[in-house]
C-alpha cells in the first residue's frame, strides 16, 4: 500500500524518516535523525515545486572519535582541512567573513601534449 506524501508536509516526512530509520541499526537514535534528514531533505529543495530530490546534494561527513549524539546540520560549507599553525596563524577565527573562489588554488598541471601541439603549430 502506497500514499503520496508532500514535501510541504513536514510531519509525514518527519513519520517517514522515523518509521525508515526504526529499521536500521541507528533505531534508538530515530527522533534525533528523522528531524537532520527531513531538513536536509529540505534545504536543498523548494518544497512548493520540487517533485523529486537528488541526494547528492546532501553530503554526509562522518568524523571520528565522536557519538551519534553528536550529529548536527550544517547549512553551508564544511572544511574537513586543519589550519596550518606552521605559519603562525590564528587557531580560532570568530564571525569570519569567507570568500569562495571557484578556480584551482594550486598552479595546474603542464599538459605536454597541448604545449607540444601549440610549438608545432606556431612554426
Amino acid at each position: 500500500m502506497a500514499l503520496p506524501v508532500q514535501l510541504t508536509d513536514r510531519e509525514s516526512l518527519l513519520n517517514s524518516a522515523k518509521t525508515s530509520l526504526n529499521s536500521k541499526v541507528v533505531s534508538q537514535y530515530s527522533s534525533l535523525l528523522a528531524p537532520i534528514a527531513v531538513d536536509a531533505v529540505l534545504r536543498v529543495i523548494d518544497p512548493a515545486t520540487a517533485t523529486n530530490v537528488d541526494l547528492n546534494d546532501i553530503k554526509v561527513v562522518k568524523k571520528l572519535g565522536g557519538t551519534v549524539d553528536d550529529t548536527t546540520m550544517v547549512e553551508g560549507l564544511v572544511f574537513t582541512q586543519g589550519a596550518s599553525h606552521a605559519a603562525g596563524g590564528p587557531s580560532r577565527i570568530e564571525k569570519a567573513k569567507i570568500g569562495l573562489i571557484q578556480f584551482q588554488l594550486s598552479a595546474p598541471k603542464t599538459n605536454v601534449s597541448r604545449v607540444l601541439s601549440i610549438l608545432s603549430n606556431s612554426h
